[in-house]
């Protein structure tokens, strides 16, 4: 699958449409990240020829993927360390090699990675009641298992899904120990202004039992990682289908003293490919994580028909598809063909190619326009279970109508004259839009959670 053929989009107000350029169309700072990530001596020749300014786009590039232990690592077992200490550049009015001053940047993220993990640790014990309810993943797991020193790859928060049923237990714990939601961001509560947020049970009302909101709820604590809980292991709009498989399949991992749960090895990287597509494939973090997943997979490659079943039952094989692509023409990932094969859609078209990835792929149903959802549908492997739910979603049912727009005041007859209109606006209109019009004058700004 080549991804650099497919038009790429940011969601929200982004108007920019864009293409990912192929690995020799890349900037020489980019070409640098590709063959030290990589781990091949496939690339490599771009250090003979790198000139001082790609030298500090590479330094900036590194240090802003927090990657600089791996590739210090990289580095020692290619023996390039001698190559490295011969590039030199201006640093502050002083000429400095290149490796010491990487050194001294992987030295500064162990650090920020020993705060982190303290506080890790901290967040696990706080929780413990609730430990085989929290599932861990992305960074946080990823560093620990696949990476062979956890420091090569650190985390800004706190990642973790909970099912909507346990949510309100772990958001009062946190909420005893200082941590406070994030109000009035519509990135930690998509529902912010298009809905009712004065309870946690609000966050879960939808017209269809299918609609799961990804963007739930973010906390904060005075000098902590920010916690950003999830109630969809997917974060993509809707439920789950095999969440009980899901939960199931939950492995757990000893760490210094205690445990914590994850995703098996197959949903870690159904996971990571998904979060990879909703950041337009542009994450050197979550793409060196796709790589070191994949690289554990082919261990045990009968592993593979497996994962092929979870994405087309989930809905998401052409994302997989891309993301394995892109790994494999940026980082050299081998031995995935087949699998990308069998995941890639057949029917490549124009019309595929510009929208795939420009439309939505957050199936918010109070967030995105109707438009908007329904081109995600047609673009998308669970083309029908999308257009069945949204069509659903149009004449919901009476008790959400109440509860959703009303506070049960009002029903019957009274209920649909007043209540439907208002839900046809949500339901077709952006969700900023809503937002700035009826959202204000049918929903309390005060949002749970908020003293």
């Amino acid at each position: 699958m080549e991804l650099s053929r497919y038009k790429l989009r940011y969601g929200g107000k982004s108007q920019n449409i864009f293409s990912l350029p192929e690995r020799a169309h890349l900037s020489g700072a980019e070409q640098m990240m590709c063959a030290l990530l990589s781990r091949s001596r496939d690339g490599l020749e771009i250090l003979d020829t790198a000139d001082e300014n790609v030298l500090h786009l590479f330094l900036d590039l590194v240090s802003e993927n927090e990657l600089t232990g791996f590739v210090l690592e990289t580095i020692y077992l290619l023996k390039l360390e001698p190559k490295i200490r011969a590039l030199s550049i201006d640093h502050h009015g002083t000429r400095v090699d290149l490796m010491t001053l990487l050194t001294r940047q992987s030295g500064l993220e162990a650090i920020k990675f020993q705060k982190f993990e303290k506080k890790f640790l901290e967040f696990l014990q706080l929780t413990r009641e609730l430990n085989s309810q929290i599932v861990w993943f992305k960074g946080i797991v990823t560093s620990r298992l696949y990476y062979s020193s956890p420091e090569y790859r650190l985390s800004g928060d706190f990642d973790c899904f909970v099912e909507p049923r346990y949510f309100e237990d772990l958001f009062k714990t946190l909420y005893l120990n200082d941590f406070r939601v994030i109000a009035d961001d519509t990135g930690f509560c998509n529902q912010v202004g298009v809905g009712p947020v004065s309870a946690p049970a609000d966050l879960f009302l939808a017209p269809s039992p299918e609609f799961v909101p990804s963007a739930v709820c973010g906390m904060q604590r005075n000098h902590w990682p920010l916690v950003d809980i999830k109630v969809n292991p997917l974060d993509r709009g809707l439920k789950m289908i095999e969440l009980d498989r899901f939960m199931r399949n939950v492995i757990s991992i000893p760490w210094r003293g205690t445990t914590f749960s994850a995703p098996d090895l197959l949903d870690q990287l159904l996971i990571t490919l998904t979060h990879l597509e909703k950041d337009r494939f542009l994450g050197w973090k979550q793409l060196l994580d796709v790589k070191l997943i994949a690289e554990k997979i082919n261990e045990t490659p009968d592993l593979w028909s497996e994962f092929a079943r979870r994405c087309q039952i989930e809905g998401v094989s052409t994302a997989c598809a891309a993301g394995l692509a892109l790994a494999v023409e940026r980082l050299k990932l081998q031995n995935v063909e087949r699998i990308i094969s069998q995941l890639e859609p057949k029917n490549s078209g124009f019309l595929r190619r510009i929208l795939t990835f420009t439309v939505t792929p957050l199936f918010y149903w109070n967030a995105s326009s109707f438009l908007m959802l329904l081109a995600n549908a047609q673009m998308s492997d669970d083309s029908r279970r999308k257009l069945r739910i949204l069509w659903s979603s149009v004449i919901p049912s009476e008790a959400f109508l109440k509860r959703y727009y009303s506070r049960n005041s009002i029903s019957g007859l009274l209920l649909y004259l007043c209540a439907l209109p208002v839900h046809w606006i949500v339901l077709f209109l952006p969700g900023g839009l809503t937002r700035r019009t009826v959202g204000r004058f049918i929903w309390s700004d005060k949002q749970f959670g908020v003293d």
